[in-house]
C-alpha cells in the first residue's frame, strides 16, 4: 500500500492549483472557424497580456492560433497565477447553439509548470 503515491508523481493533479473563470470578451472573428471543435474538456492556451493598475492579470484565450477571448484573474486566482507567462486551461462549461458562435465559455485554469520549493 502506497500512502504517499504523489511523491513519485510530481506532475499529478495533487500539486496543481486550479481555478474556474469565465471568458469575458468572447471574440467572434476567429470563433467562426473553430466553434464546432470546442467541447467540454478541450484544452486551450492562455498567454499573458497585461497587468492592470488594480493588479488584476489579463490573459488572452487561444485555441491553436485562433483568439477566442480574454480572461481577467482577480482575488485569490491572481495570487495563485501571478508571474506566469502561459497557463493551460480546459473548457469547463460552454453555451452554444447550432451554427452560431458561443454565448458563454467557462475555463478551468491551471499552471503549466510546477515550481518545487524547498
Amino acid at each position: 500500500m502506497k500512502l504517499f503515491n504523489f511523491i513519485n508523481q510530481p506532475n499529478s493533479d495533487v500539486f496543481k492549483a486550479k481555478s474556474v473563470v469565465k471568458v469575458e470578451q468572447l471574440t467572434s472573428f476567429d470563433m467562426i472557424y473553430v466553434y464546432h471543435l470546442l467541447s467540454v474538456g478541450t484544452k486551450l492556451n492562455l498567454e499573458f497580456t497585461e497587468e492592470r493598475l488594480t493588479g488584476d492579470i489579463v490573459y488572452i484565450v487561444k485555441f491553436n492560433s485562433f483568439v477566442l477571448g480574454f480572461i481577467t484573474l482577480t482575488g485569490l486566482s491572481k495570487l495563485l497565477f501571478s508571474g506566469e507567462i502561459e497557463l493551460e486551461a480546459t473548457i469547463f462549461n460552454l453555451a452554444k447553439e447550432k451554427y452560431l458562435p458561443l454565448k458563454s465559455l467557462e475555463l478551468s485554469v491551471s499552471k503549466k509548470s510546477l515550481k518545487m520549493v524547498s
